[in-house]
C-alpha cells in the first residue's frame, strides 16, 4: 500500500515538473504524450527504485526535448 502512496507523489512531482518545463503552446502535444507514456509504463513497474528510475529518464527527455525546441 504503500508503494502506491510513494509512486503517486513521484508521480505527480514529475507531472508538475515536466508540465512546467514544457509548458510552451507548441510542446503542450509532446507533454500530453510524455507523461501518457510514463503513466502506461509506470503502472507496470512495480518497484520503486525502478519508478525512480523512470521519472528520471522522462525529466532528462522533457530536458531534452525542451533543448531540442528551444529558439
Amino acid at each position: 500500500m504503500d508503494t502506491i502512496i510513494i509512486e503517486s507523489v513521484i508521480y505527480i512531482a514529475v507531472a508538475i515538473t515536466a508540465g512546467y518545463l514544457l509548458r510552451d503552446g507548441e510542446l503542450k502535444k509532446i507533454k500530453r504524450l510524455i507523461l501518457v507514456f510514463y503513466l502506461i509504463i509506470g503502472i507496470a513497474v512495480y518497484n520503486v527504485l525502478y519508478f525512480i528510475i523512470l521519472s528520471a529518464a522522462v525529466l532528462i527527455f522533457a530536458i531534452i526535448v525542451l533543448r531540442y525546441f528551444e529558439y
